[in-house]
């Protein structure tokens, strides 16, 4: 056997030849992870319930974005267990209850079918769960924020949420009346659904140890015409500001009426994000400039450099009409959306099976992850269902060609 010398010049052509070895090797595995998912496997579906057939709705559309924008990252790098694509089945339940049941089930029985991602509509989404829980289907909130979807009896859960939760989002509220209107006494107009109890709920929970009291509490109902009356009497009361509750619908109603008034008797209102969640600045567009109203919201495309935010963004402005990330309308259902396709991703592949009933148990074990939103150092546990939290919480302003400018 011959002994090569270790000669400076045999060093140096050992070294170009390590070095051509790591770079063709690194070239073969990146080819090989960039390899895009078989579209002839069968594919591995994501449902999503919303009300696409609202018109004013803007949120249904914003995170069926955000569903597609993951996906097809995910797909380009090899799709899920060994080459399967992701693929989206929607449903509209056009804001009626029981056609959101309805829809549910029959997604559920889809195939390879891992889970059930639910919109806007969070009445909807808590009577979802007595199906979700007898199905064994995972339900996943990526917009409302009414505390019983996660907060419930079943066990083992099956309902998880990416989203505002009303614990802690409509103390936020509370706390953005006090600081920033100074606000001591203050009023409520509440919708009379499971969403106005949540926050009801809260309300009278966290105003016992809180400097703002809610001496009026106002109930509405859906289809409404005014809330005129429920306004009157937070006047009446001598109320300092106002909490709101509501969709664009009710929301455009308050805003239209409450510009109506003497600018004395304009209270500063603080709305929950259903009412961005659709068309309000078309709906009271001159009315919006003369009301103080800001809207809470736990994410926003502008300013934002964290990388899966930026190429959503890019994603979106790729695939839309839309100019600017200013324009994108109902962000936070975009972003939410984006991060629970890619974190359902990551437990499909863990858990190597499509069965719903281990991919609710892996969605508890997840590992660390990077989102659009958050990063995510453990997305769900055994006994946390709810990814966010509130450092999340800012708050915005909606303009009248519908931009939402983050506030201080």
């Amino acid at each position: 056997m011959t002994n090569i010398p270790s000669t400076p010049l045999w060093s140096s052509q050992r070294r170009r030849v390590q070095t051509m070895v790591l770079m063709v090797g690194a070239c073969t595995a990146q080819a090989f992870a960039q390899i895009p998912a078989n579209p002839d496997k069968p594919p591995v579906w994501i449902g999503f319930d919303d009300a696409f057939g609202i018109k004013t709705n803007t949120s249904a559309t914003a995170i069926e974005w955000g569903i597609q924008a993951a996906m097809e990252e995910i797909n380009a790098k090899g799709g899920v267990l060994k080459g399967r694509p992701l693929k989206l089945m929607t449903t509209d339940n056009k804001g009626i209850t029981a056609r959101g049941k309805d829809n549910f089930v029959q997604l559920a029985d889809t195939q390879d079918l891992v889970a059930v991602l639910t919109g806007k509509y969070s009445p909807i989404s808590v009577e979802m769960l007595p199906d979700a829980h007898r199905l064994n289907v995972p339900l996943i909130s990526v917009w409302g924020s009414a505390d019983p979807i996660t907060d419930h009896d079943h066990k083992p859960s099956y309902s998880f949420r990416v989203s505002l939760k009303d614990d802690w989002g409509v103390e936020a509220m509370m706390k953005r009346l006090s600081s920033r209107y100074k606000v001591r006494q203050a009023c409520a107009i509440l919708p009379n659904t499971a969403w106005g109890r949540s926050a009801e709920s809260v309300i009278q929970e966290k105003s016992a140890s809180s400097a703002i009291q809610f001496p009026v509490v106002r109930w509405y109902n859906w289809g409404d015409a005014s809330l005129m009356a429920h306004y009157q009497a937070c006047l009446s009361a001598r109320t300092q500001g106002l909490l709101f509750v509501g969709n664009e619908k009710e929301g455009a109603i308050l805003i239209k009426e409450i510009a109506g008034q003497p600018q004395s008797m304009r209270l500063p209102v603080v709305a929950h994000w259903g009412a961005v969640g659709g068309t309000l600045h078309e709906l009271a567009h001159e009315e919006l400039p003369m009301v103080r109203i800001d809207f809470i919201q736990t994410f926003t495309f502008i300013k934002n450099k964290r990388p899966r935010a930026v190429y959503l963004a890019d994603w979106i402005l790729k695939n839309t009409d839309l100019k600017s990330t200013l324009d994108i309308p109902s962000p936070v259902g975009a972003a939410h959306a984006y991060d629970t396709v890619h974190l359902l991703a990551k437990a499909i592949d863990i858990a190597q099976t499509t069965s719903p009933k281990i991919i609710r148990d892996t969605l508890e074990k997840l590992p660390a992850f990077n989102g659009a939103v958050r990063n995510y150092s453990r997305p769900f546990t055994q006994d946390r269902h709810d990814a966010l939290d509130k450092s999340q919480v800012l708050f915005v302003k909606l303009t009248p060609n519908g931009q939402l400018i983050p506030q201080d």
